[in-house]
């Protein structure tokens, strides 16, 4: 269901908790793996920059911020705790249980909080929160049931434009452009 216009600024001013999953939408999907001198087996996946710097400014606009992620990366946990994210949630795909969860240690209901997701196991959670969105390149279904779908792809820039949605909506971006001026 898509929204109009006046209706997706609505539902992103009331927005005070950011959720977003990480791989095919801070990443473009692609998992590269490699075996270390122990035998381990090795991660490497990359977050674009831009997504980096505006989950830290939703953080530091006062938004609460978290990762809801089937997979589990100790360098993504690294990068999440750098850029001051308060919910991350690893290696779960029972995710409509954790947004409850960090909803319930919140005291915010569904209009509060929004949703970046790309794939199935998001369905789950985009039919709970006042604003789910989409990457461009995501999975028919969940297109289906974004109220908004970003230009972007995942892992092209596609959180980037979801936080910039959400902070000029509610006249943040300013403070943000006068860092930089």
């Amino acid at each position: 269901m898509r929204l109009s216009a006046a209706s997706l600024r609505a539902r992103a001013k009331k927005i005070r908790l950011v959720l977003t999953d990480v791989d095919g939408v801070m990443t473009g999907g692609t998992i590269y793996h490699f075996v270390d001198t122990a035998g381990e087996l090795v991660e490497f996946k990359g977050i674009h920059a831009q997504d980096s710097i505006a989950m830290a400014w939703l953080a530091e606009s006062g938004l609460v911020t978290g990762v809801i992620s089937g997979r589990i990366s100790k360098g993504t946990e690294a990068r999440l705790k750098n850029l001051k994210v308060k919910h991350i949630y690893q290696h779960r795909l029972d995710k409509a249980n954790v947004l409850a969860e960090i909803m319930k240690a919140e005291g915010l209901t569904k209009e509060a909080v929004a949703y970046l997701g790309d794939d199935l196991p998001d369905l789950a959670v985009m039919s709970k929160v006042g604003l789910s969105v989409a990457p461009a390149n995501s999975r028919p279904e969940v297109l289906s049931a974004a109220d908004w779908v970003t230009k972007a792809r995942g892992g092209d820039g596609a959180f980037r434009e979801f936080a910039e949605l959400i902070l000029k909506t509610q006249g943040l971006w300013p403070d943000i452009l006068a860092r930089y001026r």
